[in-house]
């Protein structure tokens, strides 16, 4: 073995001519089988910054980390085409195991930069997955495409084109587009670069858009494509009349619910929609108070629909969920350099926005006293001043507001003043509570089944019997929002036609039992007491004591929840 040795070293100290390896364009670096460089070409030395008579007999590893060479050595194997980055060009090298008398006495490494390479290969990969995309689209759309060269003479046009022309693609290429479509008044052949946009076109008994753009190539029109489009075009021409007749007629702009579409027939909802109607037609500040989940915004939209300020924006501002430092800025707007982050340009109010429309501030109980007093500062003068600026700007704003929490109690504990109150106060719409109108139960809970059948493509008709009769004595404590959330939970479990028991959940399902026990006498205030603690209860321990996520499970705001707590003295 030594002298297997012995020799493989003398074949390497052998000289060699090194004007090959050194008029090569490539890096050539080679190796004895001890992992010594024997080969260091030019390309190595301006690669590495290093001569060959400084490199030449000394480890590879002390010239190069991690090298390649070392691992074709021991299983004299070897790497062909392997990448490897250097600085910032990439290479591809092959490392070839040197062999004498079945032995390996070294190995020899060639790479070559392909950076160029690489990165024409990647834009043609990209080039040709951008043509495949355009040619899905071309083949599967439902409008037309013809494509001319410079002389008017076709050179592509799809399937619904070649429909439309009821020809073969291949039958027309190549020929000019007079001699295919020589009826159609279009001066498609005059190609100078410009555009044309939906260009109104009739075509035997078809009438089409049509649409022309042209073909640059290095600042020079080589032809154009056109577009046509002719599906449809008669349904689009009646959605568009109905849509300009809407807005004559009065339709809303900017609310998306109307009284009709409040859904409640009892008495307290009947009286709630005919108080809102007349409200609506005045300019006076309305305050919507009720439990979370009782529709105070639905009533907002509907103020505003109906009101003569329909056709003007409509703007929500939920006042808890801007940070309270945000807030003035958020309403009134700001200056460019008002505050440090502040856009260049400055920002636009949301009063502003609601310019000669309605502005909803939802939660406003929950609005900071030193917002507050800027606030009415803009009900009492109608104007408002951006943050920064010293200059005012007048407003015809009409101002919604609504609250859930008691601000009766707010006003006793000092957080809210009083002048707000009542200028806010001048009409009060109070929506009941659900458990206070328990005719409307049935009739929403089948509103939500229609609207959930929609959404999750399902047929389901009605509530079982026993679960329509839980509901109309359930409590509710989180009112039309806790209907909708149980009607949803059971879309997602719902196996046949109807929503049974099984399908509710646990609160509600331990709740029936409860109510079973009883004697189902529902107008028991103790009954409907243990209902509704025994749901927070249950919420609680489901979210594992999380209040945000017990509240959105039920249905209610944080704070209504934290009130029920205090109320029922629920330890956590």
């Amino acid at each position: 073995m030594v002298m297997k040795n012995n020799a493989a070293s003398n074949y390497f100290s052998a000289p060699y001519d090194d004007s090959v390896f050194n008029s090569i364009a490539n890096l050539v670096i080679a190796v004895d089988h001890r992992g010594r460089i024997t080969i260091f070409n030019h390309v190595c030395e301006r690669l590495f910054d290093l001569g060959a008579d400084q490199a030449i007999g000394r480890p590879i590893s002390e010239i190069i980390p991690f090298p390649g060479l070392i691992k074709v050595l021991k299983p004299g194997k070897a790497h062909i085409g392997r990448k490897f980055v250097l600085g910032n060009s990439l290479y591809i090298v092959n490392r070839t195991p040197i062999k004498r008398n079945n032995l390996v006495v070294g190995a020899i490494g060639v790479a070559q930069e392909i950076t160029e390479l690489h990165q024409i290969a990647t834009e043609l990969e990209e080039t040709t997955r951008q043509k495949q995309i355009l040619e899905s689209i071309f083949k599967h759309t439902g409008e037309g495409y013809i494509s001319i060269n410079g002389q008017g003479c076709i050179t592509m046009l799809n399937p619904a084109m070649a429909k439309l022309m009821n020809v073969s693609a291949t039958d027309v290429l190549d020929r000019h587009v007079t001699e295919v479509m020589p009826d159609i008044q279009m001066n498609m052949t005059h190609i100078n670069g410009s555009s044309q946009h939906n260009e109104l076109l009739q075509w035997g008994d078809k009438k089409m858009l049509v649409s022309r753009y042209p073909v640059i190539m290095n600042g020079k029109v080589e032809g154009a494509v056109n577009k046509f489009v002719f599906q449809g075009l008669d349904k689009l021409a009646s959605a568009a009349h109905q849509h300009f007749r809407r807005q004559k007629d009065g339709d809303v702009k900017g609310a998306r619910y109307k009284l009709s579409e409040i859904i409640g027939a009892s008495k307290s909802i009947s009286r709630l929609k005919d108080l809102t109607r007349r409200v609506a037609r005045g300019p006076s500040t309305v305050l919507i108070t009720g439990e979370s989940g009782t529709g105070k915004e639905l009533f907002a939209h509907a103020i505003h629909a109906h009101s003569p300020r329909r056709d003007g924006p409509f703007v929500k501002v939920n006042c808890p969920a801007v940070p309270e430092n945000l807030l003035e800025s958020e309403l009134f707007g700001y200056r460019e350099g008002a505050f440090t982050g502040a856009r260049k340009g400055g920002q636009i109010g949301k009063f502003e926005l609601a310019d000669n429309g309605t502005i909803f501030l939802d939660e406003i109980g929950d609005m900071p006293l030193s917002m507050q007093a800027k606030l009415l500062r803009v009900l009492q003068e109608k104007e408002i001043e951006r943050l920064g600026d010293r200059c005012t700007k007048r407003i015809n704003v009409r101002v919604v507001a609504a609250t859930n929490r008691n601000l009766t109690e707010l006003l006793n504990e000092g957080k809210f003043r009083n002048d707000l109150y009542f200028r806010l106060n001048v009409v009060n719409i109070n929506i009941p509570p659900l458990r206070d109108r328990r005719e409307d139960v049935l009739k929403l809970a089948n509103h939500f089944i229609n609207r959930f059948n929609r959404e999750f493509n399902l047929k389901v008709k009605q509530l079982d019997s026993d679960v329509a009769g839980f509901f109309e004595v359930y409590n509710w404590p989180g009112n039309v929002r806790e209907v909708e959330n149980v009607i949803e939970r059971a879309f997602n479990l719902v196996e046949n036609d109807r929503i049974e028991l099984k399908h509710l959940p646990q609160y509600l399902v331990k709740q029936k039992g409860s109510h079973k026990q009883s004697g189902g006498d529902k107008s028991l205030p103790a009954l409907l007491e243990n209902v509704e603690k025994e749901a927070l209860l249950e919420a609680l321990e489901e979210t594992g004591g999380n209040k945000l996520r017990a509240a959105r499970l039920l249905g209610i705001s944080r704070a209504w929840l934290y009130k029920k707590i205090k109320q029922y003295q629920i330890e956590l």
